[in-house]
């Protein structure tokens, strides 16, 4: 199938592991050029994005021109937006150049959706992770599936064994995240922290601990494998859904501490392929049982590393949409 995905696919990226994926499955798959992630995050660029969006409202994005542009020269079966939304301009416009199917997988929480999103009948398709915004969408009528995010064998896989009694915590330092990693430091938990740039208000203590590494692909797997744990923790913007992260951290055979939600019995088994905390006290007992117990704690790794490569690779989702279209 010819497949264009309108969206910069940056290291190990959503965009990145969906058209790798793609690829491998034999499909034809066009995505904007390869970027680095610090220039497409850098708050430069942004600003600049969201001033031309209020000074001409109703140009159509860069993104969205492109598309355009590549759908009237390679006439693709699918365009699937990710964590992306598109026109209804736009989505016309697909329709009448003989788009087969205009689909959306959102892999953000539902709730950061700007503006109307994905509440548009321009979609074939809308796959979502949190089963409570699936029902919102259908009770307006739209076609809204469930799917959970997953994870890259190519590069999320068992890469190395532990190596020390660090807890690893990757990923955008919001609030909720600085004070949980602040609540371990005050209890003596070592933490090593990785991401992006940090937000200006960063208690200091995570400023001072933070390695500026926003670590990808093997080298997020060989982190994730070495440290005692990996912390994943989500915003107060996620529901009763799972992060990408869930599935990666369990894919390199890391140790994995989630705070609860109904979601992750879905998809693993609380206990047996990872650890599960409800409250503060809980996941300071589960680290120090993963300190004293080796054996115990790497037969959770090697069964959460089975199940992800058994059920929650970028395959398993896209042979599912694949299959929807077909």
């Amino acid at each position: 199938m010819r497949i264009v995905i309108p969206n910069f696919a940056t290291p190990d990226s959503f965009v990145e592991n969906v058209s790798h994926t793609l690829r491998a499955l034999g499909h034809e798959v066009w995505t904007l050029p390869p970027i680095s992630r610090r220039l497409i995050a850098a708050p430069a660029v942004r600003m600049a994005r969201e001033a031309a969006s209020r000074v001409i409202p109703n140009r159509p994005r860069f993104e969205e021109r492109w598309l355009l542009k590549t759908a009237r020269r390679f006439r693709p079966h699918v365009v699937l937006a990710l964590t992306q939304p598109l026109s209804d301009g736009t989505l016309a416009t697909l329709k009448r150049l003989g788009v087969g199917a205009r689909v959306a997988w959102w892999g953000d929480p539902p709730a950061n959706m700007r503006g109307m999103g994905l509440l548009s009948d321009g979609w074939d398709y809308i796959f979502l992770k949190d089963r409570d915004a699936v029902a919102k969408f259908r009770r307006v009528g739209l076609n809204a599936e469930l799917l959970h995010e997953a994870m890259n064998p190519s590069w999320h896989r068992p890469m190395a064994d532990q190596r020390h009694d660090r807890l690893a915590v990757a990923g955008n330092f919001y609030g909720y995240r600085q004070i949980l990693v602040l609540r371990l430091m005050q209890n003596g938990v070592p933490v090593d922290l990785y991401g992006g740039r940090l937000p200006r208000w960063a208690a200091p203590e995570i400023a001072r601990c933070h390695s500026g590494r926003f670590i990808v692909r093997e080298e997020k797997s060989k982190v994730f494998g070495a440290a005692l744990g990996c912390l994943n923790s989500t915003s107060l913007s996620e529901g009763n859904s799972l992060n990408c992260r869930a599935f990666e951290v369990a894919g390199a055979g890391g140790l994995q501490f989630l705070e609860y939600r109904p979601a992750l019995e879905e998809c693993f088994d609380p206990g047996r392929e990872l650890l599960v905390f409800h409250t503060f006290d809980e996941l300071l007992e589960l680290i120090q049982w993963a300190t004293r117990d080796r054996a115990g704690a790497q037969a959770v790794r090697r069964a959460g590393a089975a199940r992800a490569l058994a059920e929650h690779t970028y395959r398993h989702r896209l042979t599912r949409i694949l299959d929807c279209l077909r």
